[in-house]
């Protein structure tokens, strides 16, 4: 279902008459908040997700949250474009950053939408897009890292149901989720392993279920590990068929790699090594505009990249086309940082503790270390493209 057709202009009109009434504008050079800097939130990683859901709860009341998501299911049944507008606006404000719930807005969402029974659509999709029930991913595994298909958490049949056990680790924002993707392996003997798994709706709140968090090389605490002893699940909570779990993961992780993972958009990386050329008053230095020149180009050439993810066309349509996505995404946002550094010189590595804002260029590079692990390695991704797309030998096991 869907509500009348509403030009994707006067969309515009309605998200910005929404954020005018809540938010200054950033100035674009010298106002670019970084999203990624957690800590620097008053309050600390839980007023970071706590300001992030009540945005979130206003958009939703407003219509505006999740525009391309049905009516019946709580959004107005536009397109991606109209959704993809309250993204680009976002930015344009200070507002609170929405990342905490890309997890479940992104992933989760996608992957209910395209693969759950009307009934769990009905049941999960409504709140998530209200802010009112938070999700994470459970894929990860400590001895698996970006290899899936090595996944050890066991999941048995067990009446009308199943008996989970095994551990995940990386799950972000896993200590304040409602509900999570759990993949786990339901038969250990099929011929193909990637045959053999399914992937769950889990009730973070089940006995068996334990939450340690994690701390990130920055100090932030939104990784975490989790551990399943004897957690039951029902039938019910199965997205998709059993065992045909990495089929519907497949859609997930492409969706992972391609937004949630894929790198900025909207000249922030460019405009942030812009900025750091005008304070350290390098903006006429020939070799750094020529650096800052690569990074915008790199930029604009990913936004394009997922226009054409978008729309189908990269890679020919290909379900790996989002590693494409990943590979210049976290390759932007290493290069973003290794220039700021460059161009502030050892002032991005020793800073007055006076300074708020001093360590920013120290953390920002530290932080993209994951750019090229997380979502899975460059190296998989890598393989995935020349295997599945260019058609390649596969690697030998």
């Amino acid at each position: 279902m869907s509500e009348a057709p509403v030009d994707v202009d006067v969309f515009r009109k309605e998200v910005r008459t929404f954020l005018d009434s809540r938010y200054p504008l950033r100035d674009p050079l010298t106002d670019d908040r970084r999203e990624d800097i957690i800590s620097r939130t008053p309050g600390g990683e839980g007023q970071f997700v706590d300001d992030a859901v009540a945005l979130q709860r206003a958009l939703a009341e407003a219509g505006l949250a999740a525009a391309h998501v049905p009516v019946e299911y709580g959004g107005r049944g536009l397109t991606p474009a109209h959704h993809k507008v309250l993204e680009q606006e976002l930015r344009r404000y200070d507002a609170p950053s929405l990342r905490p719930l890309r997890i479940g807005m992104h992933l989760a969402l996608a992957t209910l939408l395209r693969s759950a029974t009307d009934e769990q659509k009905a049941r999960y999709v409504p709140p998530l897009v209200r802010a009112e029930q938070q999700w994470c991913q459970l894929f990860s595994e400590p001895d698996a890292g970006s290899d899936l298909v090595a996944l050890r958490t066991r999941a048995v049949r067990t009446g009308d149901g199943w008996v989970v056990n095994g551990q995940k680790v990386w799950s972000s924002y896993a200590s304040r989720a409602d509900f999570g993707l759990l993949l786990a392996c339901t038969d250990p003997d099929a011929e193909r392993p990637q045959a053999g798994i399914t992937m769950f709706v889990l009730d973070m709140a089940s006995p068996g279920v334990e939450v340690r968090p994690l701390v990130d090389i920055c100090g932030g605490e939104h990784f975490n590990e989790v551990f399943l002893k004897d957690v039951r699940v029902t039938d019910s909570h199965v997205i998709g068929e059993v065992n045909h779990g990495w089929t519907v993961s497949q859609g997930t992780l492409g969706g992972e790699r391609s937004g949630y993972m894929g790198g900025s958009g909207g000249g922030r990386r460019a405009r942030q090594v812009i900025g750091a050329a005008r304070a350290a008053s390098r903006l006429d230095d020939a070799v750094v505009r020529q650096r800052i020149a690569d990074v915008a180009a790199a930029e604009r050439m990913l936004e394009w990249l997922r226009d054409r993810y978008a729309d189908g066309s990269l890679c020919g349509g290909h379900p790996a086309a989002g590693s494409m996505m990943k590979l210049a995404g976290g390759s932007l946002e290493q290069r973003c940082a290794e220039l700021v550094c460059d161009i502030a010189g050892m002032t991005a590595q020793a800073w007055s503790a006076a300074d708020r804002d001093g360590d920013i260029a120290a953390h920002d590079l530290a932080a993209t270390r994951q750019a090229r692990i997380a979502g899975g390695t460059h190296e998989i991704q890598r393989n995935l493209l020349a295997e599945r797309v260019l058609g390649l030998p596969r690697r030998p096991s």
